[in-house]
């Protein structure tokens, strides 16, 4: 929680950068942090690239992708934005972890983690509540986003703008890997439920949720577009809300989801850097790939209407 909350006051300026907050990290422990910044036409970000060490470097490497348009929407709205929970779950999951090493816990395998600090972005129409819209096309915001030493990620986002889950709390999807959607782990549930203290939630996908957003057709949110860059297994970890919220509401941020949410994240590195779990069933997807193909087209934007077959 003090991971989370010192996140929060950090992000929760007008002024804040990239760089700002990467200076931050590096302060805090053993960390490698990269900053790029993008501008172009009036829009700008910085994408922030940071790299915990784990013991081994053999062991498999978890991605955890802060997913978001943007912390702020200046000058429209004053304050942190709700759709900022991606960058805060993702920065605070790194304070945390190196607070851990520093007290002697390295997780086996190294933690890669993504996100992006942009306290300007703007708003888009979305039903039932506007979003934020990113400051750059999908695909090249999962270009600095998705690292493909990643062999697993966790996309986490704000995703309170539907009523899908009309609770609470943080919610889980179904695994998203080179366009078919699998079952949860058992074992990820079990997480959840335990970080949580209440029965495991879960975040119900269409088809073209997980599709790259170029294509025009409604997504829940952009919580699976790093699924459309990788081959890697992908799960959303959802923040939600018992009723809609504007992506770019401000005064909706809740440490104690948040704090649930990177206590996840934690959990499923240690589990994951240990080979004590697996995002997808190697046999079943084997089987999947052997009866039915690959589906990895609907990782691309896809035909175009009318167009032949």
């Amino acid at each position: 929680m003090k991971q989370v909350i010192d996140t929060i006051e950090l992000l929760s300026s007008a002024h804040v950068t990239g760089e700002a907050v990467a200076q931050r990290l590096r302060e805090a422990g053993d960390c490698e942090v990269e900053v790029t910044r993008l501008e172009r036409d009036g829009a700008a970000t910085d994408f922030l690239s940071i790299v915990i060490p784990g013991a081994d470097d053999a062991a498999p490497q978890l991605g955890i992708v802060g997913r978001l348009g943007g912390i702020g929407a200046r000058p429209a709205v004053t304050g942190l934005v709700s759709d900022s929970d991606g960058a805060v779950v993702a920065i605070a999951a790194a304070f945390k972890l190196m607070a851990m090493a520093r007290q002697g816990d390295v997780l086996p395998g190294t933690v890669r983690i993504r996100t992006h600090i942009c306290p300007r972005a703007g708003t888009r129409p979305h039903h039932p509540v506007p979003m934020m819209r990113s400051p750059f096309p999908m695909r090249e915001m999962m270009s600095h986003e998705v690292d493909p030493r990643m062999d697993a990620i966790l996309s986490v986002d704000t995703t309170r703008g539907n009523r899908l889950v009309n609770k609470r709390g943080v919610a889980l999807t179904p695994v998203a890997r080179q366009g078919y959607l699998l079952r949860i782990p058992e074992t990820m549930l079990d997480v959840m439920g335990w970080v949580s203290g209440e029965l495991p939630m879960t975040l119900p996908l269409t088809t073209q949720d997980i599709t790259p957003y170029e294509n025009g057709l409604w997504h829940v949110n952009s919580l699976m577009q790093p699924a459309i860059v990788t081959d890697a297994p992908v799960v959303g970890v959802a923040l939600t809300a018992q009723t809609t919220v504007p992506g770019c509401a401000t005064g909706v941020t809740n440490a104690v989801d948040a704090d649930v949410a990177m206590r996840f994240c934690i959990e499923i590195a240690k589990l994951f850097g240990q080979g004590a779990m697996a995002f997808s069933d190697e046999a079943e997807w084997a089987a999947l790939q052997a009866r039915y193909g690959s589906m990895a087209h609907l990782q691309t934007v896809g035909r175009e209407a009318g167009e032949a077959a």
